[in-house]
């Protein structure tokens, strides 16, 4: 009987082993790559919220958005598709794949009204984005455009096959000189679970900001601003790590990446 009693001991020792193995074997840099990852990937597109449908007739500013798409534009449904496997410029072609729907509705938003970026097959540098993005204007000026992100249902996929689910719940507001964005700030918070798992919360404070000068830039960068992600642990206290924006002239964008052991990263753009 005694015999018996230690092989079930050991069984459930063993059955256990996989979960605090995973537990003990997570790597505080790994967190601290996933959520710069993240970020960059909610920051590339932002500029394209504060366009109207009727802004992309204007060529000057199509012709100037990164990556170069190919765009076509339906007047029946108020919707416009970038289409990034085709671009118009070749050196952008490494970067981004696929195709990415904006979908208005009309041509031009009222408070209250909504917009959607959906994904197809998208994916920028070699990791790609599926689900969409919903965005509702909450408050229009003659230099200022303030959009609530209310996105639920976001997936980030890594070139190795790992996976990022992100529920955004930022407020972004971009100012207006002449009829074009030249600033856009965010804040807010964000929910999510990570690549081992593991849910996770993140706050913007102070805002992040991408510049005038950044804006021109192929990947949109905060030129200031920090976030803070704090990570669930199971049967352990969180953990918080720190994702601090900073600029160096002709917007060399830098992201300080402070993790909780204490250890520093840096990453460009």
């Amino acid at each position: 009987m005694k015999n018996k009693v230690s092989f079930l001991l050991l069984w459930v020792l063993i059955s256990c082993l996989p979960e605090v193995s995973k537990d003990l074997q997570i790597n505080q840099s790994f967190e601290g790559e996933e959520a710069y990852w993240a970020s960059k990937s909610l920051d590339e597109h932002l500029y394209l919220v504060f366009q109207d449908w009727e802004s992309f007739l204007d060529t000057s500013i199509t012709d100037s958005l990164p990556g170069c798409p190919t765009i076509t534009l339906d007047s029946a449904t108020f919707s416009v598709n970038l289409n990034y496997g085709q671009p118009l410029c070749e050196d952008e072609f490494s970067i981004r794949k696929g195709e990415i729907t904006i979908q208005y509705g009309q041509p031009v938003l009222g408070i209250g009204d909504s917009l959607r970026l959906n994904y197809n097959d998208y994916e920028m540098e070699g990791s790609g984005v599926t689900g969409q993005r919903l965005f509702q204007l909450t408050a229009k000026q003659p230099e200022s455009v303030t959009m609530k992100e209310l996105t639920d249902s976001l997936r980030l996929i890594h070139s190795e096959g790992s996976s990022t689910r992100l529920n955004p719940a930022y407020t972004h507001q971009g100012k207006v000189q002449s009829g074009r964005v030249s600033q856009i700030t965010s804040q807010g918070t964000m929910e999510g679970r990570n690549w081992s798992g593991n849910d996770f919360t993140v706050i913007v404070n102070p805002e992040k900001k991408i510049s005038e000068v950044c804006l021109s830039k192929t990947l949109l960068r905060p030129a200031s601003g920090t976030e803070t992600w704090t990570i669930n642990r199971t049967g352990e206290s969180p953990v918080s790590h720190e994702l601090v924006y900073s600029v160096t002239e002709g917007c060399e964008s830098k992201t300080t990446i402070r993790l909780a052991e204490g250890v520093v990263m840096e990453k460009k753009p």
